[in-house]
């Protein structure tokens, strides 16, 4: 990959980080968004700033084995969870990982998006998983996510939610998606008890 296209990769991180921030999807500075630039590097978001206010200059080039390539910040500790994923799934190009707060309210039950009440979930996400709690940025957590790995859409036990894409708008898609469903169900819930639909395989 050359300069441009690493610099074009570092812009749509910026921009998709302000969008995410904007639809309330991310907040504060928590999560974390990668790039995959070549078969064992990617870019990816520094620790402890504000997914509103980052600059292009603050993305991080990093192999998978943790070295930063390009970068003065610090990586977040979250890079390996990224790393694993990418080694993996060879075909993911993108993961967004928030803490959005309906599909987070999932992921602390401990329950998948279940796959008859809307449509969208098995259509769109595919059949979600629940990785077991373990500490961020810890092996453990890796750990738990790899026997995750195989779905697009991985809710983190007391932590947040992942989502892969084949690039980083795909990627972001599922994030929206997944949160809007989450939100929905949560709605229908309170309302009464949700209308059941026929199974649909993802």
């Amino acid at each position: 990959m050359d300069v441009r296209q690493i610099q074009k990769g570092r812009e749509e991180i910026c921009r998709i980080s302000a969008m995410l921030f904007a639809k309330g999807l991310v907040s504060g500075k928590d999560g974390n968004i990668s790039v995959r630039i070549a078969a064992d590097e990617m870019l990816v978001t520094p620790s402890g700033v504000c997914k509103a206010f980052l600059e292009p200059e603050m993305i991080l080039r990093q192999r998978f084995d943790g070295t930063v390539v390009e970068g003065e910040l610090r990586s977040t500790r979250e890079a390996g969870m990224h790393s694993r994923l990418y080694e993996l799934r060879p075909e993911i190009g993108a993961i967004v990982h928030t803490h959005p707060a309906a599909a987070t309210a999932f992921a602390v039950c401990g329950e998948e998006l279940p796959q008859d009440i809307l449509l969208e979930v098995p259509a769109l996400l595919g059949k979600t998983a629940v990785a077991g709690y373990a500490p961020a940025g810890s092996r453990e957590l890796i750990a738990e996510v790899e026997k995750c790995a195989k779905s697009d859409v991985i809710l983190l036990q007391n932590h947040g939610v992942i989502t892969c894409g084949s690039d980083l708008a795909d990627a972001f898609a599922r994030m929206d998606a997944a949160e809007n469903a989450a939100r929905t169900i949560i709605y229908a819930r309170l309302l009464g008890e949700p209308k059941r639909m026929p199974a649909i395989q993802p």
